[in-house]
């Protein structure tokens, strides 16, 4: 079997039963067998994953995929085209059942968003209460959201403005902060203002949201920046204040 790496996410959840919410979203949550792949559209599979690959090899300077791993598409690559659609079908299936028309039968969620999921404590952010404590699990109107959200935004303008803009430091802290970001230009190009780069930088957001009704992230906006930068409008200021807020940290296999 390959080996996959897992990556760490944060999970917002408003509701009185955060798991209960979040249980069907689950890799391990039990689903009735379905077709997950059809035989008559192995060609269509194929040519698909032919498109997509060939698609990120075009990108891979603009993106920066190392020249081993490009050399590991590029194979990859090649033996997609060399496969016949009946192979690449067997492949691309293997392990799964069949019905008696070919068809692959999976009995996998396929609304599945992570593999392990718990309650916040090393890769998620805690809330800052009121009273200055921190917890994962609290009541909208007992979190002070002035400090979450847009805050110290001051080092961030400073940056730009040494960075971008050519300012000069001119105190100890200003130093420091051209020391680490003097030489990621580049890195700030991502942003088209000032503005945008210190909202992005100081606003409070996770990489999901999910309450009883649905399940949205970061990949189904398409736009990280405009994700975090709405995040505290779209998510936050909507609630009630009695609304329930868990923090979650989960995790999901790559590949």
């Amino acid at each position: 079997m390959a080996q996959t790496n897992s990556r760490f996410f944060s999970l917002m959840v408003v509701g009185e039963n955060p798991n209960e919410i979040i249980k069907k979203y689950g890799s391990d949550f039990i689903v009735e067998p379905y077709v997950k792949y059809k035989y008559l559209n192995a060609k269509k599979y194929q040519d698909t994953a032919i498109k997509t690959l060939g698609a990120l090899l075009d990108k891979s300077d603009t993106i920066g995929i190392d020249p081993q791993m490009k050399d590991a598409l590029i194979n990859r690559l090649n033996n997609l085209k060399k496969m016949s659609s009946f192979e690449y079908y067997r492949n691309l299936t293997d392990g799964m059942y069949y019905d008696e028309d070919g068809n692959a039968i999976s009995e996998e969620n396929p609304n599945a968003k992570y593999n392990t999921c718990r309650l916040g404590r090393n890769f998620a952010l805690p809330l800052i209460l009121m009273d200055g404590s921190e917890s994962y699990s609290a009541l909208v109107k007992n979190v002070n959201w002035d400090v979450m959200n847009g805050a110290n935004k001051e080092p961030y303008e400073r940056a730009w403005d040494m960075v971008v803009e050519g300012k000069e430091p001119q105190t100890e802290e200003d130093k420091s902060i051209f020391k680490a970001m003097g030489d990621k230009e580049a890195y700030f190009r991502n942003f088209k203002s000032k503005e945008d780069y210190v909202a992005y930088n100081t606003a409070y957001w996770n990489y999901a949201f999910a309450d009883k009704d649905s399940w949205v992230d970061v990949d189904d906006c398409g736009d990280e920046q405009k994700w975090i930068r709405e995040y505290y409008d779209r998510f936050i200021k909507t609630l009630n204040p009695d609304d329930l807020i868990t923090i979650f940290e989960c995790s999901i296999n790559n590949g």
